[in-house]
């Protein structure tokens, strides 16, 4: 009997194990790749139940000018990805903001224009989740491309 209950809590835990190990990589979009390069980068990755969306830039930067309208613009794209993987905006749990310069506002960051683009989404009747969120002002690689802000998140599907 001991050997019994000893061998079924050895195969529990490396099922638990394994399944804990279980990865799925997504493809980046043409929209946040668009040059079709062979990058070392996915768009997100599946660990168990949980999706890291990697850093997210607004594909149409180059009309959309300012902070609100990319982070407007990175939250659309960001919903064709979560809908392509049957999640949606309310199984967002974690959002990371990197602002860029902004030659508009003293090339400080825009936060009050993320904001704005922010409150679009989050927060809504429609849509009342509010994820976990951090903000930050850093020096972005892709504000040669004139990219002002760029977001990743955490979305969990639900159980």
């Amino acid at each position: 009997m001991i050997k019994h209950l000893l061998l079924l809590a050895v195969v529990v835990l490396v099922s638990l194990t394994a399944s804990s190990q279980n990865t799925k990589q997504i493809p980046l979009p043409a929209s946040q790749n668009p040059s079709n390069r062979d990058l070392p980068i996915s768009a997100a990755v599946w660990a168990g139940d949980t999706l890291y969306v990697s850093g997210w830039l607004d594909p149409d930067r180059k009309t959309h000018t300012d902070t609100a309208s990319q982070t407007v613009g990175i939250i659309k794209d960001i919903q064709k990805l979560l809908e392509s993987q049957k999640l949606t905006l309310g199984n967002v749990v974690m959002m990371r903001v990197y602002l860029g310069a902004d030659p508009a506002k003293g090339s400080k960051g825009d936060f009050d224009g993320m904001m704005a683009g922010y409150f679009q989404f989050f927060g809504t009747k429609d849509q009342p989740n509010k994820p976990a969120r951090t903000t930050v002002e850093v020096v972005l690689p892709a504000a040669g491309s004139g990219a002002l802000v760029e977001i990743d998140i955490i979305a969990a599907r639900p159980k």
